[in-house]
């Protein structure tokens, strides 16, 4: 089995941590397939704060004789993005890719070149910025049995200068995945997720941003001084109920404690609530609690 790319390495407690949480939203999600095989996704988010209203809708069509998959979405920003993708048709393993966006209101345009290539110990996969100063990112990952190592590099082919500099270690089984991610020398991510059963799954996440910045993304809240950079340890878990239901909960360093509940309401429509609460202040603590809803049809 060909390893993951370099974005999907310790995706797996990444995901329990931040999936599933909306603090401070109203978020409303709706899937759906028409007939000639096009896939629409609408999202939408209503802030609690600032009354903020934000939303976008995609489409994505296949094309399976050819390989090719086609995506246009826009946003109430007014950004219309569009994506054509063809995998597996000039040869087995190979991803070619066209990415642009356009804001019409300012005239901002941008997009990029894709190209990927996975075999079964290795996934390459690097695009490049269509602009004058293009910036150009790479990643590898390897793969020897339950053993990963991952590199990705980020080039600024202006000034032919290296911006970013990552690598990755992990392990994984089919209970457990450990990764690890070195970023810039100075930014650090750890994170072990295990499948105690099949009602519980459980994970814990350390990381460390240096005082440069772009470290690795935090758990929910800010993180801890220590010696001049932020550390936050996090712990989380998943517990599913009898009846398509299931209870999030994880906590980290700065004692800012996340609770969700998820239920499948019927075919085609879950309901979720959640909350992340100020443990050190819970009587004048920022607080926020979020709703959602998913419509699949």
């Amino acid at each position: 089995m060909a390893p993951p790319s370099y974005p999907d390495l310790g995706k797996l407690a990444r995901d329990l941590f931040r999936r599933g949480y909306h603090p401070g939203v109203w978020q409303l999600d709706c899937k759906s397939m028409s007939s000639p095989g096009i896939e629409f996704f609408t999202t939408g988010f209503a802030s609690q704060d600032h009354s903020k209203v934000a939303g976008s809708l995609q489409s994505k069509y296949k094309i399976e004789d050819s390989g090719l998959t086609l995506t246009e979405r826009w946003n109430t920003d007014s950004w219309f993005f569009g994506e054509i993708v063809q995998k597996d048709k000039l040869a087995q393993g190979l991803m070619l890719g066209l990415e642009g966006r356009f804001q019409p209101s300012s005239d901002s345009k941008d997009g990029k070149f894709k190209l990927g290539y996975v075999e079964d110990h290795f996934n390459f996969l690097t695009d490049m910025g269509i602009s004058s100063s293009p910036i150009m990112n790479c990643s590898l990952v390897l793969g020897h049995k339950e053993f990963l190592g991952g590199l990705g590099c980020t080039f600024d082919l202006g000034d032919t200068s290296l911006s970013s500099w990552k690598v990755a270690l992990g392990w994984s089984n089919d209970k457990a995945t450990l990764h690890g991610e070195l970023k810039d020398g100075d930014s650090w991510l750890a994170s072990l997720f295990y499948k105690l059963n099949d009602q519980i799954d459980a994970a814990v996440e350390l990381t460390k941003t240096g005082g440069g910045g772009g470290g690795p993304e935090p758990a929910e809240g800010e993180a801890e001084q220590a010696g001049g950079s932020d550390v936050t340890v996090g712990v989380g878990m998943i517990y599913r109920l009898e009846g398509d239901a299931l209870i999030r909960a994880k906590i980290n360093s700065k004692a800012e404690l996340g609770l969700g509940y998820e239920q499948k309401v019927r075919e085609g429509i879950t309901a979720s609530i959640s909350a992340v609460l100020d443990g050190r202040n819970i009587s004048d603590g920022n607080h926020k609690f979020g709703v959602g809803l998913a419509l699949e049809c």
